[in-house]
């Protein structure tokens, strides 16, 4: 089984990849009972699938005549799929096995969406093949897992909610100036552990789940503001003229022009609001000239 992506959050959504194989079997059909689900940290288990399932003998290969004749339907697996497989710690025979499987299998794709309340930490898959009384589990049994990850950051504090460690990221970036090497620093937050944010320079941000969340270290309960991205701008002397995908188009210049220009992503609404421009900062906004981002959580 695979799972993408390994590292989640509350509110999104994984997909499950379980390849059902009867190469092994050569004698006769089989139609096992199958499970297949999820357990969570609290031990609350969401079936996702569960039905019988019917397998053919495999073919013998000293029984075919022609080495041309196709006996499978192509099988559009994922690269993401094999990539997985060759990343978890199995043997190198049992890797060569699973890859010859993968063409004789028949590959199910499930998704399991979490709430978003959903409890932090691993999160476990049930994979059970009932056949004449017993139970197969599946092959990659030890990696079939996947993490919910909860970071939080408050003005004096980060805290990791989840009982498992968590790999984090530390960027420190000042817009206009080189990214470098002493710049970032990576490591696994313990689980439960909270760090203070004065342990991190000014101007730095945390990413986490495999860096696709970005939370600011300072100020981040702060609205961010970036100028739109979809419109086309064009400088002309002390004015700005831009046009907007639904062909509106605007003439900045005074407060609207400097407001456009410090509208980097990193600005906030009180930065760009700030000097008595509240009007115009919230006009630009209701214009969609103005594109207001919440820290993410």
């Amino acid at each position: 089984m695979s799972i993408f992506p390994k590292r989640t959050i509350p509110g999104s959504t994984v997909t499950i990849h379980w390849n059902f194989n009867t190469v092994h079997i050569t004698d006769a059909h089989v139609l096992p009972y199958v499970r297949i689900g999820v357990q969570s940290p609290d031990g609350i288990t969401t079936i996702l699938f569960e039905q019988h399932v019917l397998g053919f003998p495999a073919i013998r290969p000293q029984l075919v005549p022609d080495a041309k004749k196709l006996f499978y339907l192509n099988k559009n697996t994922p690269l993401l799929v094999l990539a997985d497989y060759l990343s978890t710690h199995h043997k190198r025979e049992q890797l060569v096995q699973i890859l010859q499987n993968i063409q004789a299998g028949r590959h199910y794709y499930f998704t399991y969406t979490l709430p978003e309340y959903a409890a932090p930490g691993k999160y476990k898959l049930i994979s059970e093949v009932h056949n004449n009384g017993n139970i197969k589990y599946s092959n990659t049994a030890p990696d079939d897992f996947f993490f919910v990850e909860k970071i939080t950051v408050d003005e004096h504090k980060i805290i990791n909610h989840s009982p498992e460690p968590a790999p984090v990221k530390i960027v420190s970036y000042q817009p206009g100036e080189k990214l470098l090497p002493e710049n970032i620093t990576v490591f696994e937050m313990q689980p439960k552990e909270m760090i203070p944010v004065s342990a991190f320079p000014d101007n730095s941000f945390l990413l986490y789940n495999e860096e696709r969340i970005t939370l600011p270290l300072q100020h981040p309960l702060s609205v961010r503001c970036i100028r739109n991205q979809q419109g086309l701008c064009l400088p002309k002397d002390d004015t700005i003229h831009v046009l907007l995908p639904d062909e509106t188009a605007y003439t900045l210049e005074g407060a609207g022009k400097s407001i456009w220009e410090r509208a980097d992503g990193f600005a906030t609404r009180e930065e760009l609001s700030a000097a008595g421009n509240v009007p115009v900062y919230q006009e630009m906004v209701d214009n969609r000239l103005i594109i207001e981002i919440k820290t993410e959580k």
